[in-house]
C-alpha cells in the first residue's frame, strides 16, 4: 500500500514539473500606442479567465512610452495570449490572440 502511495505520489509531482518545466522566462517591450495613459496590463493564456499580475513596472504609462518587462508564463505549447489594458478613465481594452513565441515586441492600440 504504501509503495502503490508513493508511486502514485511521484507521478503526479513527475506530471506538475513536466508542466512548469516547459514555461519561459521571455524578455518584451510594450509600447503604449493608445493615446490614452495605461494604469494596468494584463497578460493571459487565451483559454484563461485569470489575468494574474500586472506587468507595467511603475504606476502608469504615458501615452507613447516604451516599457520592459519579463513575463515567466510563455509556454512554447501554448502561444495564444490575450492582453487586457486600462486606460486611465477606467475605460478597458483588449488584444485577443497575440503570439507570444513569435515576438519580443508589443503595441498596444485601441
Amino acid at each position: 500500500m504504501k509503495k502503490t502511495l508513493f508511486i502514485f505520489i511521484a507521478l503526479i509531482g513527475l506530471a506538475i514539473f513536466s508542466q512548469s518545466a516547459n514555461a519561459q522566462n521571455q524578455n518584451f517591450s510594450m509600447t503604449n500606442n493608445t493615446g490614452m495613459i495605461l494604469v494596468d496590463v494584463f497578460i493571459s493564456p487565451s483559454a484563461s479567465d485569470n489575468w494574474g499580475s500586472d506587468v507595467i513596472p511603475k504606476d502608469m504609462i504615458l501615452d507613447g512610452e516604451t516599457f520592459d518587462f519579463t513575463f515567466t508564463g510563455v509556454d512554447p505549447e501554448h502561444c495564444s495570449w490575450d492582453i487586457l489594458f486600462t486606460a486611465d478613465d477606467g475605460n478597458k481594452y483588449y488584444m485577443r490572440g497575440v503570439d507570444l513565441c513569435s515576438i519580443t515586441s508589443i503595441t498596444l492600440s485601441k
